[in-house]
């Protein structure tokens, strides 16, 4: 009896989000300051835009048993 397998791999890639900055927050992350984009990082949350899912596979391979 033989029968087929492969490798699957699926990722999800997922498209994220914040609320609209404030002037102040856009000008700290125009100024490219390392310690200023971790500022405006803190300030904000991101929320789920929308996600797709990608799917890769081996070609199968025969399994004699």
């Amino acid at each position: 009896m033989a029968k087929l397998k492969r490798k699957v791999i699926v990722t999800t890639v997922r498209y994220e989000e914040t609320e609209e900055l404030t002037e102040e927050q856009i000008k700290k992350w125009n100024s490219e300051d390392d310690g200023l984009l971790e500022e405006v990082m803190d300030e904000v949350e991101f929320e789920l835009v929308h996600d797709k899912v990608m799917e890769d596979s081996e070609w199968p391979e025969l399994i004699e048993e």
